[in-house]
């Protein structure tokens, strides 16, 4: 009896298939946080637009200066925000790329070592195959021998 297929490699499969999902899941992670930082950015926008247009308002009537002030210096943080956010997504994207570049080369070492084990299980099941289809021939050509025997001793 053959035995059962066994990869050598499966525990180091085993292993790149788990580095694979961390990648994935730390790419995943990341391009949540990239989502977070635009909507938070567009909603920072939204508020600098919101805060112009109720400035340009007030401006019509009677203007008072130190609220004028405090409005025109939230709308000057807003925008330092804005700037701050667009540096972050810089940023962010290019460990996006680095972390998208890690997953491929998980996933092709995980790949390589899946078609190794299929080669090795189809070599396995050759092997096995041609082993049976011996054994099969050898029970044959014994039965034949035994039947000429008894025909020639008859």
């Amino acid at each position: 009896m053959a035995r059962r297929f066994r990869f050598q490699l499966e525990t180091l499969l085993r292993v790149r298939e788990l580095r694979q999902r961390e990648a994935e899941r730390r790419l995943a992670a990341r391009q949540a946080d990239l989502v977070r930082l635009d909507h938070l950015r567009d909603e920072t926008a939204r508020e600098v637009s919101v805060c112009q247009e109720r400035l340009r308002e007030r401006q019509a009537g009677k203007i008072d200066p130190r609220d004028l002030t405090a409005r025109q210096a939230w709308i000057v943080h807003l925008r330092r925000c804005l700037a701050s956010a667009e540096q972050q997504r810089a940023a962010l994207q290019q460990e996006l790329r680095d972390l998208r570049q890690n997953v491929q080369v998980a996933r092709t070492q995980t790949r390589m070592l899946e078609k190794l084990r299929a080669r090795r299980k189809d070599e396995h099941r050759r092997t096995v195959n041609h082993q049976q289809q011996n054994a099969t021939e050898e029970v044959a050509r014994q039965l034949h021998i035994r039947r000429t025997d008894a025909s020639a001793s008859a």
